[in-house]
Parts: structure tokens; C-alpha cells; sequence
């Protein structure tokens, strides 16, 4: 029987927006760091990095850290992953994505899931990777739920069970994700958890290609040209 073959995801930033005018303001943006808020050092964190000051970023970061903002340990984390205004540094960004997700942080629980799942900074641990999957994907995190339902169709880190998959895959695409959208119409197509269903496999390669997705290889290709037909234009 096929596998779902869309593994693609990587670490998640997972900005946090908290209330206000997202630090918009350029009083608020100017304001020493002592006069701010923990929220307020958080957004200049994020406004640091999309401006690609990534150096500042880490300092807001760890100054709204340390006054107990979960989502700055994560972008610390995510920083030192990928070296972003530091060396780049597996063993710190494991450290502080394990700070925010043992305070209940779901993104940085699907990180930790990540680096398990692929072995970066770690050994590849798939049980370890859909333990932290799961853990996110009981808060609905989207990407986790992604990971963990194909991890649940091929049988990896875990017990092999379409059904799960395909429940864990339904409540990604109900968030938006093309790549579950894709593999939501593998199901269908395959049988894996639900009745084979050819139209259904149509409606929901449609939907993921709307959404953005883009066949990775071409046995994507083949799939998407025998269920949509001519209404499938290769790029």
C-alpha cells in the first residue's frame, strides 16, 4: 500500500502577536528597553528580526525572556537554529525550544518534534518526534498535526494507523495547510483510513493546489494528472 510521501516542514518562528498596535508606533518603537513592557520587548523582537537585525532581535528577545514571554525562549531558539545574528548552534536552540515547550508553548513543542524527527542537533528519534508532535498537536498546532498524521500513515515512531493519520491530517487542512490538503486526497485516493473516493480525491488536490502547493516529486505529478485529468496543468 502507498505511503503519503509530504514530509517537508522545518522549525517554526511562530511569531506571537500580542495586543496593541504591534509596536507600529514610533514612540513606543523608540522607548528604552527599561519602559517597556514584556510585551512591547517581544514585538520590538519581532520587528527586529523582520527588519534583519537579527542581533538586536536576540537582545529584545532575551529581555522580554526574562520577564516570562514563553514565545521569546522559542524565537531564541529559532535564532540560534538557524544562525541568525549568532553562530548557529543546534545544541542552544534544542535548549530554549525545550524552555518554551515545557512552559506549554505548542510551537516550540512541534520544534523540539522537528529536530527529533530529522536529527538536527539530535539523534533521529521518531518516537521522540511524534511525542512532541502529539504534544503540540493537542493544541491544535497545525504543522505538528501535519507531521504526526504522516508519521501515523507510514507506521514511523509509531503504530501504523490510517485512521489517525487521516484525523490528524483533516484538522491540519481545516487550518489551511496545503501539504495535509495533498495528502488528505492521497487518502482518498489510496483508501488509507476512508473509503476510497475518487471525487473526493479530486476535490481535495484542488484545494491544496489553490492553496499553494506545489508536487514535489513526480509521482505527485502522476496522481494529480489520473485524478484531475485535463484539469491538472503541469508547471
Amino acid at each position: 500500500m502507498k505511503k503519503i510521501i509530504t514530509f517537508v516542514l522545518s522549525i517554526c518562528l511562530c511569531f506571537t502577536v500580542f495586543g496593541g498596535s504591534a509596536f507600529a508606533e514610533s514612540a513606543a518603537a523608540d522607548a528604552p528597553a527599561a519602559e517597556m513592557t514584556a510585551e512591547e520587548l517581544y514585538q520590538a523582537g519581532v520587528d527586529a528580526f523582520d527588519a534583519e537585525d537579527y542581533g538586536k532581535a536576540m537582545e529584545y528577545y532575551q529581555l522580554a525572556a526574562d520577564l516570562g514571554v514563553v514565545a521569546a525562549w522559542r524565537s531564541i531558539g529559532y535564532l540560534y537554529n538557524y544562525g541568525y545574528g549568532v553562530e548557529q548552534d543546534y545544541d542552544k536552540a534544542l535548549e530554549y525550544f525545550l524552555l518554551a515547550a515545557d512552559q506549554g508553548d505548542p510551537g516550540a513543542m512541534f520544534n523540539v518534534g522537528v529536530m527529533y524527527n530529522f536529527g538536527e542537533g539530535v539523534e533521529q528519534d521518531y518516537s521522540k518526534a511524534a511525542e512532541y508532535y502529539q504534544k503540540a498537536a493537542d493544541q491544535e498546532e497545525a504543522d505538528a498535526l501535519l507531521n504526526l498524521g504522516i508519521l501515523y500513515c507510514n507506521g514511523t515512531g509509531v503504530e501504523q494507523d490510517f485512521s489517525k493519520a487521516y484525523d490528524c491530517l483533516l484538522r491540519s487542512a481545516a487550518q489551511g495547510i496545503p501539504n495535509a490538503m495533498f495528502d488528505l486526497g492521497v487518502c482518498f485516493h489510496e483508501g488509507l483510513g476512508v473509503e476510497k473516493d475518487p471525487d473526493q480525491a479530486a476535490e481535495w488536490y484542488r484545494k491544496a493546489l489553490e492553496a499553494g502547493y506545489e508536487p514535489q516529486v513526480e509521482e505527485e505529478q502522476a496522481r494529480l494528472k489520473e485524478v484531475l485529468g485535463d484539469d491538472y496543468t503541469q508547471k
